[in-house]
């Protein structure tokens, strides 16, 4: 007869090992990101130490939520971590109370549009870079859907731009997180700390809403997201999913994605573009956007990311009254 005090059931050895894979997946990606952006910062120093700090807080939290609650120590070596505690103290002392703006691919992806400037270099130089890093393949096996390689890549990219400005483009990634809680976090704090609003505002319509509020742009937007073909390590171009044709009115080629709302590189890069684009901006088409409701969607927002960091027990610190921002 079974007893109450029976001991819980051991994960399948193959279960373990895909664990421990995972999370020394992530320790290597996260140290690999680490030492380039250190690299590329020795020789820009004024013009990327936000971004260093922004990378270092990103991968340090994503350590710390990740089913093993990896801290800082665990990532970077004793003697590296002592040297860069000293020149970037922040992301060291609020990994664990301030959230990030966005992920560490996202960040790196900044760098790269700094430090190349035009999409075709820009990708050209990210595959080049991905292969020097030696990431492994991202994304499941087919053989083993609970197999989940957890390597801190965007698998996809997007660039945008208004055809009527031809020299601005801008660059998004899709969430580089393997686990649903972690995606709905960054999702969510970027739908309150960073994306535009009318941005947040569609993604949050559609998560919380039986039927969204699609953005409508002017017909000047071009918008195209690239997925790189690990075999030839080339950037190929994605059409749409159907997320992204009923957020943002765009044409869809692709089946529905299992993604949550927000998830799509596209997300990202239309942000940057009304962010930094008045023209469209004002010709922005949104059928029922009001103050009053989007600060509706915003309030039940933050309280399911409150109910969702509160459940972490590694996250004691943050204060989720505020939900302090990095």
């Amino acid at each position: 007869m079974m007893t109450a005090n029976r001991v819980r059931r051991k994960m399948p050895p193959g279960m373990v090992n895909t664990r421990e894979f995972n999370k020394e997946n992530f320790k290597s990606c996260g140290l690999q990101l680490i030492f380039h952006v250190m690299k590329e910062f020795k020789k820009e120093q004024n013009k990327l130490r936000t971004h260093v700090n922004e990378i270092l807080h990103s991968i340090f939290f994503l350590g710390i939520i990740h089913k093993d609650s990896l801290t800082p120590e665990d990532i970077i070596p004793e003697k590296i971590a002592e040297i860069t505690r000293q020149e970037f103290p922040e992301p060291f002392k609020k990994y664990k109370s301030h959230l990030p703006k966005r992920t560490p691919f996202s960040i790196l992806l900044d760098i790269m549009q700094l430090t190349y400037g035009t999409k075709d270099k820009v990708l050209k130089e990210l595959c080049i870079l991905m292969e020097k890093l030696k990431f492994p393949y991202p994304l499941d096996k087919p053989a083993n859907k609970n197999q989940r390689y957890y390597t801190l890549e965007s698998t996809v990219i997007c660039v945008c731009s208004n055809s009527q400005r031809t020299s601005d483009e801008y660059f998004g990634a899709s969430l580089g997180c393997r686990t649903r809680g972690a995606k709905s976090i960054m999702i969510y704090s970027s739908c309150i700390n960073t994306w535009h609003e009318h941005v947040s505002y569609a993604v949050m319509s559609f998560e919380h809403q039986p039927e969204g509020d699609s953005l409508q742009f002017h017909e000047s937007l071009r918008c195209q997201a690239y997925f790189r073909d690990w075999k030839d390590n080339t950037y190929k171009e994605r059409q749409p999913c159907m997320n992204c044709k009923r957020l943002f009115s765009l044409s869809a080629g692709t089946e529905q994605e299992h993604y949550p709302y927000g998830n799509c590189a596209e997300t990202e890069c239309l942000s940057k573009l009304l962010l930094n684009d008045q023209f469209m901006r004002e010709n922005i088409k949104i059928s029922h956007f009001t103050p009053d409701k989007i600060k509706m969607l915003k309030d039940c927002t933050r309280e399911r990311l409150r109910k969702l960091l509160a459940s972490i027990p590694s996250l004691s610190n943050m204060n989720n009254d505020d939900l302090p921002c990095f």
